[in-house]
């Protein structure tokens, strides 16, 4: 099967995911009402890791600290234009994926679950910018899993720990009633597909190295004018 047609296939089942998910969103938000305290402290702390920033200031800050080291020391710029390409990509990357979602939250509007919860407002109400009415798709299920998918990328053994961490954001997102499933289904997808295609295109220009589960060497740089060698992508 040909890379396009398997990407068109993991869409399509990624939409009806998301269709299927509306027919349950109502009754797995009501039933997160009544969540036992423990596990809402547990799922405020772990979805305070979802946060886009959490990604974005430190690489933000080493990439201003490379450039600086770069300038300061010029003998250290070849050494250093590597990492630091490789840092934007993730920089990029994330920041990419946030701004599609925000604007999707705008063009969908939809209330999110607490709203509905009590009785305010249910659904959506297009081009609606607030953050009462910002749930589809989840924000920060769609910066961790653009995150992890690119983290993946460069350290393949750990992605499933790097997908396991983006679902727990993702399930604290509901578990907290400030997104229903077909929210953080979408971000999912959004996050991943953005990592995807943004990530061929920095592998192609040598800012990203894709490595194999097999390399145990540290992620993947790729020298300005090198060319990439070796290993089968994965």
């Amino acid at each position: 099967m040909s890379g396009g047609r398997r990407q068109g296939l993991i869409a399509l089942a990624g939409i009806a995911a998301i269709l299927l998910a509306f027919t349950v969103d109502h009754p797995i938000a009501r039933a997160m009402a009544g969540m036992d305290p423990l596990a809402l402290r547990v799922a405020r702390f772990v979805t305070w890791f979802g946060q886009g920033g959490v990604v974005l200031y430190p690489t933000g800050i080493l990439i201003i600290l490379g450039l600086a080291f770069s300038l300061a020391v010029p003998g250290l710029a070849g050494r250093l234009e590597g990492p630091i390409r490789t840092i934007a990509s993730i920089f990029i990357i994330v920041a990419a994926a946030g701004l599609a979602d925000d604007v999707l939250k705008i063009l969908f509007g939809r209330a999110r679950p607490y709203l509905w919860l009590a009785g305010d407002d249910s659904g959506f109400g297009f081009f609606r910018y607030s953050a009462k009415f910002a749930s589809f798709p989840s924000g920060h299920t769609t910066t961790s899993f653009a995150a992890a998918v690119v983290f993946g990328m460069l350290w393949p053994r750990r992605k499933p720990w790097f997908l396991l961490a983006a679902l727990l954001i993702a399930a604290s997102r509901i578990v907290l009633d400030v997104h229903y499933l077909s929210d953080v289904i979408a971000g999912a997808m959004l996050g991943a597909a953005v990592a995807v295609l943004l990530g061929k295109r920095f592998e192609r220009r040598g800012w990203l190295a894709r490595r194999t589960a097999q390399d145990s060497r540290g992620p993947g740089v790729v020298p300005v004018g090198s060319k990439k060698t070796g290993g089968k992508r994965n």
